[in-house]
């Protein structure tokens, strides 16, 4: 970037140089710090998707088999009578 400016005729002194070089170095490290915790975000995040879906199957499945007893004490009920 620096050499970009300076082929366009642009004056730089040593200061201005090292305090954009500190920056971008900077802007650097802290992006490869962000990559390095990335891949524990995901691995969480996959997690909590598979236990969601798991509970979710779960109670799915015990609120469908108690309207199926609740529908069939209801058919019971009306084609044989009471139920004692």
């Amino acid at each position: 970037m620096l050499a970009n400016l300076e082929k366009e005729g642009v004056e730089i002194d040593e200061k201005i140089a090292s305090i954009v070089d500190d920056g971008i170095a900077r802007i650097k490290a802290e992006a490869a710090r962000e990559n390095l915790n990335e891949p524990e975000g995901n691995a969480k995040t996959v997690l909590l998707t598979i236990a969601s879906l798991a509970v979710g199957f779960i109670l799915g499945a015990e609120w469908y088999d108690h309207a199926i007893r609740s529908r069939t004490a209801v058919l019971e009920k009306i084609l044989f009578g009471s139920i004692a």
